[in-house]
């Protein structure tokens, strides 16, 4: 059973299942609240004025690539495609007029809404006219997330989802205790572009045994299978599982008010940042007329 609701000039969806309630809006497709056992477990705005005038991509549907791109450029078919930089040099999240500050069109499901978006041609420079998806659903107390795609040109398609996790209702994320199904961690240089190297996750980036987060991240870490990671605080647990190769661990040492540094971590599953411009990562391309389709599920429980 789905809930339609008024939010401001866009609409709020309320999903509930189990011990769970997800709240998602057609303004970015955006996961605006997840309360888990009746505790807020992300962080959100309360009115569709802050998310349009905030920068911290709080709970957005990113596309159409989530992280960087080196540069704001990559070669496709034998061409350089030029993108519109909006982080310095460098292209993130899509480029300054991202997914999250648009209206998507809306169609309830008996447990879900699917969210579509058109992306013309040229959109943030990049090649093609895409049509992509986002679907929430959500069962017992797991709420999956669904990211599709096509476009009539080959064109690059990173999409993620960007929420903000506090589980403990503390804003203090550093505290919470994360496991990660990973052993290496993309190496990044200036502008947190990639080397193009891998490295051992060893010492603050091992998280092959649960621990406090413990310091500053902003990094990706490659999966070694779809048990991406779980983060546990304030007695609730949550799993991320996903087929999408790898997870963006950020600590948010620059959000904004009313949350503060370290209010809470995104954990954003993705493909390799710059992987355009990195032809040994997992290939972005997604070809004229073929479907896109990767997942991801956030799966609760008590601890």
């Amino acid at each position: 059973m789905v809930q339609k609701r008024e939010f401001g000039d866009y609409s709020l969806y309320v999903l509930k299942s189990g011990k769970t309630e997800a709240r998602v809006t057609d303004l970015g497709a955006t996961l605006q609240s997840l309360r888990f056992a009746g505790r807020e477990t992300v962080l959100g705005y309360d009115t569709p004025e802050a998310y349009l005038e905030g920068t911290d991509f709080l709970g957005a549907s990113i596309g159409r690539y989530g992280n960087r791109i080196a540069g704001a450029s990559f070669p496709l078919n034998g061409r350089t495609v030029r993108l519109i930089p909006n982080e310095g040099p460098n292209q993130l999240h899509g480029g300054p007029r991202s997914y999250d500050k648009r209206r998507w069109e809306a169609e309830l499901l008996e447990n879900g809404v699917r969210f579509t978006l058109v992306s013309p041609d040229g959109d943030g420079g990049f090649p093609g006219t895409l049509t992509a998806g986002v679907t929430y659903t959500l069962a017992g107390d797991t709420l999956r997330i669904d990211f599709e795609g096509e476009c009539d040109q080959d064109t690059v398609y990173a999409p993620t989802n960007h929420s903000y996790f506090d589980l403990a209702g503390d804003r203090d994320c550093l505290k919470a205790r994360l496991w990660l199904g990973a052993d290496k961690v993309v190496e990044v240089g200036e502008g947190l572009i990639p080397t193009g190297r891998l490295l051992p996750a060893e010492g603050a980036f091992d998280f092959s045994r649960e621990k406090p987060i413990g310091q500053e991240f902003d990094h990706c870490f490659p999966l070694t299978g779809e048990h991406a990671c779980s983060l546990a605080a304030g007695g609730i647990r949550m799993d991320l599982f996903t087929d999408l190769p790898a997870v963006q661990i950020y600590t948010g040492r620059y959000l904004h008010a009313p949350y503060g540094a370290f209010a809470g971590v995104a954990i954003e599953p993705e493909f390799y940042p710059d992987s355009p411009n990195q032809p040994q990562f997992p290939s972005t391309l997604l070809k004229a007329g073929e479907h896109f389709h990767r997942w991801a599920e956030y799966r609760f429980t008590a601890e």
